[in-house]
């Protein structure tokens, strides 16, 4: 039975998000996340963000950032609703390498799998186990950007327009950002019996190619470019532009790392004992 079910992979991503929300691993998800963003969105409530589209604001944001990802934030948009951009991206690989730690490892570790077999084959499985970490993610930050805009039109003048033509743009960019690493802990899942391993195992790879490509930056600068490809977080910069036409340049690459990283992770998985 290596054919795959399309109605059999949607039975699993719903038992999967069921799951999610009643285990450990997705509840200490939801409300860290929830609580992180609660205070972030308060902070940016009070107006916060509003001088993050002054001139002098901007010369001394591109001293830290790209000055063309500073001047597509905050130049003519609504600054609260571009600060919530720009933290949501710089903050999603420490929730998505949590959130999706889980897709097998546990089940693994249990030999729960082993009930399911019969019932269904390696790749529905497999396959199952991401979209549910995809679907629940993406609603996670579907959410959360929608009372951002509201806060936004709430704080800032005039940005009833702004919102509304940006607040696609950010969702998509978002929800495409995080799946890579969705797909990164898809691997990661299938190599440890532990949610908590996984996790562990997730950031480790990605604070330890951080390093690494930094280190190599400041001598090797074009190795280091080129080596930062095999981070997710290479194309942060591009969706940050909040441009219909850089998005799409960087969702090329999505497809490249879900292959590559799901791949391998299929590989270990449809080999391992479960």
């Amino acid at each position: 039975m290596n054919s795959l079910r399309l109605g059999v992979v949607k039975t699993l991503v719903r038992q999967d998000l069921y799951y999610a929300l009643k285990s450990a691993r997705g509840l200490l998800f939801l409300v860290f996340f929830g609580v992180f963003w609660f205070w972030v969105l308060w902070k940016l409530s009070s107006g916060n963000a509003q001088h993050l589209a002054t001139p002098e604001a901007g010369m001394i944001m591109s001293w830290f950032i790209d000055p063309k990802v500073a001047s597509a934030l905050f130049v003519n948009r609504a600054p609260t609703f571009s600060a919530f951009f720009y933290l949501a991206i710089s903050t999603a690989p420490m929730f998505v390498l949590f959130a999706a730690s889980d897709q097998t490892a546990n089940d693994i570790g249990s030999k729960y799998l082993r009930f399911l077999t019969p019932r269904c084959n390696r790749i529905e499985i497999f396959i199952g186990r991401f979209f549910g970490a995809v679907i629940l993610v993406a609603f996670a930050y579907l959410a959360i950007s929608l009372v951002a805009a509201l806060i936004s039109i709430a704080v800032d003048k005039d940005s009833l327009a702004m919102v509304i033509a940006d607040a696609p743009l950010v969702v998509i960019s978002l929800i495409l950002y995080t799946l890579p690493f969705i797909a990164l802990m898809s691997l990661c899942s299938v190599v440890v019996g532990s949610a908590g391993l996984s996790a562990l195992m997730g950031i480790s790879i990605y604070v330890i190619l951080l390093v690494l490509i930094t280190v190599i930056h400041l001598k090797m600068p074009a190795a280091a470019d080129f080596l930062a490809y095999a981070l997710p977080s290479s194309t942060k910069g591009a969706y940050l532009q909040l441009s219909w036409s850089t998005m799409l340049s960087a969702a090329i690459t999505v497809p490249i790392y879900i292959v590559v990283y799901g791949y391998m992770g299929w590989m270990i998985f449809k080999k391992r004992d479960i």
